[in-house]
């Protein structure tokens, strides 16, 4: 671990922006040497918002799919492929910055949040769709099937420079406030933050919310300062991020999934040899199937760990949550909008709808 997750130094720091500034970057991972069947070694830099203590913990879905897909890389490509991570935002925060950080060479690998990419393509939107899924088998079914490997193309053609990767499963959404928060007409005023995803946006507003896009590293301090008065997020989220010690209500409304998704500068990744990109395929399957075990086990005891930590957690009425789910299916027409009626069709032949 200590070898893995790494400190960003001063030099490096004051490396970075002339990275980003240099147009093109760096595009060929360097090379180290030869491994033991000749093969190319290579070090990848992997940027991360996740706190290093939840990283080390491993409990999160988020966590342990990320060090899952680490792990297999490394001993997959028989040591040829070397991960340096660095989490707490130390590389990049915020979407322009890491979309840009790979684009550009300044790190080769990064991940964040489905819903993140919303103003650079509309890959995920399959993912936002408000109370679509249930549980996390309903999910997987749609991740790991052909509409999973159709968002991964799109993305690939939308965005240029990007390779994607692994869907790695964080957690169902839940609101945090202020105040607490038992019905959709709790709702009513509430400035809430959400991610800068137009189907995301749409069903808090139809709740009745006024939406305020906040990066999740600036987050604390807004719901701090009162910027924002809720927010909301996986369980083990609000947790790694203290919002309870700003939001101690909580309402479980589970009205959208979360998933973070591994991605690497396309022409590193091209530079790769076969081994090594079998190595990270072998990767990807790995980190998709730990994260979900891990987040679907974590959700009551994040929540036990939350109640612990003094949050007020409200489970609604089987009649409330129809009341949350009735405000939030307006955006079902937003929905197949923006994907296209072929796309939602198809999402909701996959899905049973």
């Amino acid at each position: 671990m200590k070898k893995r997750i790494l400190a960003l130094t001063l030099t490096f720091a004051l490396a970075l922006p002339l990275a980003a500034c240099g147009g093109s970057g760096s595009k060929d991972p360097a090379p180290e040497g030869t491994g033991s069947a000749g093969e190319k070694t290579v070090t990848l830099r992997m940027a991360s918002v996740v706190a290093n203590s939840e990283l080390e913990e491993r409990k999160t879905g988020m966590a342990a799919g990320l060090m899952t897909w680490i792990d297999t890389v490394e001993a997959e490509s028989g040591g040829t492929i070397q991960i340096d991570l660095y989490p707490d935002s130390q590389l990049a925060s915020g979407t322009d910055a890491i979309v840009n950080g790979i684009q550009t060479g300044a790190f080769e690998v990064a991940h964040f949040t489905t819903g993140n990419w919303a103003s650079y393509s509309d890959a995920f939107a399959e993912l936002n769709v408000p109370y679509l899924y249930t549980n996390y088998d309903e999910v997987h079914s749609v991740l790991e099937g052909e509409i999973g490997q159709a968002m991964k193309d799109q993305l690939e053609q939308d965005v240029s420079g990007v390779k994607p990767l692994a869907y790695i499963s964080i957690g169902f959404r839940n609101v945090t406030a202020s105040k607490p928060i038992q019905t959709v007409a709790d709702m009513k005023g509430l400035k809430i933050r959400t991610m800068d995803d137009a189907l995301q946006i749409a069903a808090m507003e139809a709740m009745g919310c006024t939406v305020t896009s906040v990066p999740i590293s600036e987050l604390y301090s807004a719901l701090q300062t009162k910027m924002v008065d809720a927010q909301e997020n996986p369980l083990s989220t609000i947790y790694s991020n203290k919002f309870f010690e700003v939001n101690p209500y909580a309402c479980l409304t589970r009205h959208s999934y979360t998933s973070t998704f591994v991605f690497m500068n396309a022409d590193v990744y091209n530079g790769l040899s076969d081994t090594q990109k079998a190595a990270i395929d072998r990767a990807n399957e790995a980190a998709t199937a730990a994260s979900k075990t891990a987040a679907e086990s974590a959700e009551a005891e994040y929540q036990e760990m939350l109640e612990a930590e003094g949050m007020t957690i409200y489970a609604p009425t089987d009649e409330e949550m129809a009341d949350f789910q009735e405000a939030a299916s307006s955006c079902w027409t937003k929905a197949e909008e923006i994907m296209g009626s072929e796309r939602y069709d198809a999402l909701m032949a996959a899905m049973g709808k």
